[in-house]
């Protein structure tokens, strides 16, 4: 009880320590963007936003490997006391940048801002299943990501609101960040003191040959590089997005750079509503089918900012629906990378998912130099561009996890619809056979047969799935002549994958029927497939029947 207890205290300390750290590093940045533009004007707004983004992202991607392995060795609280203490640091120097005016000095701090956050970072995730309950983790993460987002809301207000009221007196928001930073030191020292892992990892100055590695290590892990993949590229939507919405309120709204900073408040609270509501929605379960289906609707809402980009009210109501999809695309894949990743590696697998995830942010800023500087595209075309790529990502994804997508839809929304019964739910070492039924019972077993896999005979290309093997968890066999000939061929590859998985159902058309099947491993092949499974269903109204029974 008391452990408990404390276990709560300490997340609240670490929530806290979180929310001014993303407090700062947001009022921090728009600040110096703010204060760039004021010395240089408006016209250099897109190269001035690409430029801060990129200096950034940079300390992300030359220390992440480096931050993971000290996560991994010692302890993750006292790595957060630490750079908390060094951000205060570099919250006092940049008051000294500001009243000399230095441009050059204030890209120099915020490049050691990002040097403190990405050292932070593998511990401040790492350590969330050592101060939470496993059954807890998808609804820490949920508070978490809610709580850094309204830090991004109050920090981009503060920002606007603090230049604005003051008449551009940066003096004053430079003062706000280094007390911000004296409380978050404060707040870190109220987190739990955790066990050092103390693995022997050594850090390696070749760390992209050292994130190469670990992403070796998640992609032998089911489903954990999908994981990394899906988390990145919610960082890349996350930086487009920010950075992409001061020149779009320029170019598309009449609005001042500030005006801008603003804008982007819709998306931060949408975010933070979408997360809370991923972590309740989720409850004790890690969902990454519920990701898979928000992509779709993230690129949905990009092209209609681009439709009705002249309109205000429109885009604010579209950039909230995507802050709050967008909360829900990340924390099941936050949430599964915390879960599934090994104790002693959990450091080095959260670095290079970090690692990964400011490359995005990278490739955000190059993207918008790309779009705004080389083609001279408006910044609502960008967005039309983003949504075009993000339903490209999302098909991709979805493919990879497309067991755990099936899934999610099957039990949260095709079973508000229908009503199953199941009876003699089949052994794992079982082959389920199907025969001619609908997509739809195939749909529905992904709601109580977990890590199945569906096979079925067709024309290659040109019937459902449409791309051989591109789905996970559905495989299009090519038909051969001879029926005997499809069965075997359909048979083998059934087995190939079964050493990997729990559940295997051939899903045959009306050509066959029982008899081909019992005649077939009555043959010579039949020695090798002993244990099948027949399925019979049956539909009354709404209620469908799963009658599984073996083969005599």
């Amino acid at each position: 009880m008391l452990i408990a207890l404390k276990r709560k205290h300490s997340f609240k300390f670490l929530n806290a320590t979180q929310f001014l750290g993303a407090l700062n590093d947001n009022l921090f940045k728009l600040i110096t963007v703010f204060f760039l533009i004021n010395i240089e004007g408006t016209a250099e707004a897109s190269k001035i936003l690409a430029t801060t983004g990129a200096i950034f992202v940079v300390p992300f991607l030359l220390f992440s490997s480096a931050s993971g392995v000290l996560a991994d060795r010692i302890s993750k609280r006292s790595i957060i006391v630490a750079m908390k203490a060094l951000e205060v640091v570099v919250m006092s120097l940049s008051i000294v940048a500001i009243v000399f005016q230095s441009g050059f000095a204030l890209y120099t701090l915020l490049f050691f801002m990002a040097f403190q956050s990405a050292v932070f970072g593998p511990s401040k995730y790492g350590i969330i299943p050592e101060i939470v309950e496993p059954k807890n983790v998808s609804k820490a993460n949920g508070s978490l990501n809610a709580f850094t987002y309204l830090a991004i809301i109050i920090g981009t207000f503060l920002a606007s609101f603090v230049v604005d009221i003051t008449n551009r007196n940066f003096l004053i928001a430079g003062s706000f960040c280094a007390i911000i930073a004296v409380f978050g030191l404060i707040t870190s020292t109220g987190i739990e003191k955790t066990i050092p892992k103390r693995s022997k990892k050594k850090i390696n100055p070749l760390f992209i040959y050292e994130i190469y590695k670990t992403l070796m290590i998640c992609s032998k892990k089911r489903y954990l590089i999908s994981a990394v993949l899906g988390s990145a590229y919610f960082l890349f939507l996350g930086a487009f997005t920010q950075l992409n919405a001061i020149p779009f309120a320029i170019e598309s709204l009449n609005l001042t750079e500030i005006g801008g900073g603003y804008l982007f408040l819709a998306t931060a609270v949408g975010i933070a509503i979408g997360s809370t509501v991923a972590g309740k929605i989720s409850r004790d379960r890690v969902e990454p089918g519920m990701a898979c289906l928000s992509g779709f609707f993230l690129s949905l809402l990009f092209i209609l900012l681009w439709v009705f980009s002249a309109s205000l009210i429109l885009v604010v109501l579209i950039l909230v629906l995507l802050g709050f999809f967008g909360g829900i695309f990340l924390i099941p894949f936050d949430s599964f990378i915390q879960i599934a990743s090994p104790d002693k590696k959990r450091g080095r697998i959260i670095a290079a998912s970090n690692f990964l995830s400011f490359c995005g942010v990278l490739l955000a800023s190059f993207l918008l130099y790309l779009i705004s500087g080389t083609l001279r595209f408006s910044s609502a075309h960008g967005f039309a561009f983003v949504g075009i790529l993000t339903f490209l990502f999302t098909i991709f994804i979805t493919g990879r996890m497309s067991e755990l997508f099936f899934s999610y839809i099957s039990r949260k929304i095709l079973l508000k619809i229908y009503k199953i019964r199941v009876s003699n739910i089949p052994t794992p070492s079982s082959y389920i056979v199907l025969i001619n039924e609908s997509w739809l019972d195939v749909f529905l077993m992904f709601s109580f047969l977990p890590n199945l896999k569906v096979f079925t005979l067709g024309k290659v290309l040109k019937e459902f799935p449409y791309f051989r093997g591109f789905l996970n968890s559905l495989y299009l066999i090519k038909r051969r002549k001879n029926k005997n000939s499809s069965l075997k061929r359909i048979y083998a590859k059934a087995k190939k994958h079964k050493r990997r998985i729990n559940f295997v159902c051939l899903f045959l058309d009306k050509s066959f029927n029982e008899d081909d099947i019992k005649k077939f491993l009555k043959g010579p092949y039949g020695i090798l497939y002993p244990e099948v499974t027949f399925l019979k269903v049956q539909r009354r109204n709404r209620l469908i029947e799963f009658n599984f029974y073996k083969n005599d």
